[in-house]
């Protein structure tokens, strides 16, 4: 099945996973989506500012939208390979983010949380890149300047900052130089924002109200009971996926080790931010970066195609009963 179609031959997994996607961009144009102004948008800094006067409709809403899906799922795809947290020919992580974007296109939270979910990608790209460089200062500058304009698109992002510094202690010996050059990376886009708020004659303190309010803003994550199944399914292939990796000892490299061992404080942070936020219809979106990368890396390393195919049924079942759902089949 579609297991064997997304791990072996570069080429046939490309092609498979184009027809993944333009099939559920065919799917997502024929569901209803209910939209309001973007402006309106409170719950982040820049998303309303950016696309509150480009948007000005669901259907080109629903374009953007597609366009940052793709995006999200080539730039997983690249820094997977690029640090070898899958194999070269498997494009399972890019499948998997395809099928959690799409199964909450119904949502108009889903475009801030996309362009988040770039931005942790780049940002995890940069701090794989300190790995083994003497002088790493560029990397975690970046690396703090990404996940800080992750948190500025959909504001419970700030909760990943600190897997910035932990990653730094995996990756690298003490450097305060390194510490310090990641902190004020992620000082500098609200440092920007507030000055030239304040130039500007608008609420500079913006940012720290947004920040401050994710703490008395909790709540319990709800969901529809159409996504059940697929919330259940999923968290079961994580688990097994975390077993898999402690049973391999995350791989035979120190550099793949560290690099997955991030990917899991990566998850808890990203969970945490499941559980206290609001995100319509899937609540988990906030973890499909992690989720998708370790789900399909263990799919891809099960020897039994038998195994993966069963579970990724069971995954398309979930879906199947999100996409009746969403058609207003059931």
């Amino acid at each position: 099945m579609i297991v064997g179609l997304l791990k072996h031959r570069v080429q046939v997994s490309i092609f498979t996973i184009s027809i993944v996607y333009f099939g559920l961009l065919a799917y997502s144009l024929v569901i209803p989506t209910s939209f309001y102004e973007i402006s309106e948008v409170q719950e982040n800094l820049l998303f309303g500012s950016i696309f509150g006067k480009i948007v000005v409709n669901s259907l080109l809403y629903k374009i953007i939208t597609f366009i940052f899906i793709l995006i999200g799922a080539i730039t997983l795809t690249v820094v997977s390979v690029n640090h070898e947290l899958i194999s070269k020919s498997n494009f399972l992580p890019a499948f998997f983010y395809f099928i959690f974007s799409f199964s909450a296109i119904t949502s108009l939270a889903l475009l801030p949380i996309l362009i988040s979910n770039t931005f942790v990608l780049l940002g995890l790209n940069s701090l794989y890149n300190s790995y083994r460089r003497e002088n790493a200062l560029f990397e975690c500058f970046n690396a703090g300047i990404y996940i800080t304009l992750a948190s500025c698109f959909c504001t419970y992002y700030f909760l990943i900052i600190p897997i910035g510094i932990i990653a730094i202690m995996i990756l690298k010996s003490f450097n305060w130089r390194e510490w310090m050059c990641f902190i004020f990376g992620t000082i500098m886009p609200i440092y920007i924002y507030s000055s030239v708020s304040y130039l500007m004659g608008k609420c500079y303190s913006k940012p720290y109200d947004l920040f401050s309010s994710i703490f008395h803003s909790t709540r319990l994550p709800l969901f529809s009971e159409y996504y059940l199944l697929f919330i259940v399914v999923t968290l079961f292939m994580l688990v097994l996926a975390i077993f898999h990796y402690i049973s391999r000892g995350f791989g035979n490299r120190v550099k793949i080790q560290k690099a997955k061992f991030i990917l899991i404080w990566l998850t808890v942070f990203c969970l945490i931010i499941s559980v206290i936020s609001y995100v319509p219809n899937f609540w988990l979106l906030p973890c499909i970066v992690p989720f998708s990368i370790m789900i399909g890396d263990y799919l891809g390393e099960v020897k039994r195609l038998k195994i993966a195919n069963t579970l990724l049924t069971l995954f398309m079942g979930g879906f199947l009963i999100i996409w009746l759902y969403h058609l207003n089949l059931i």
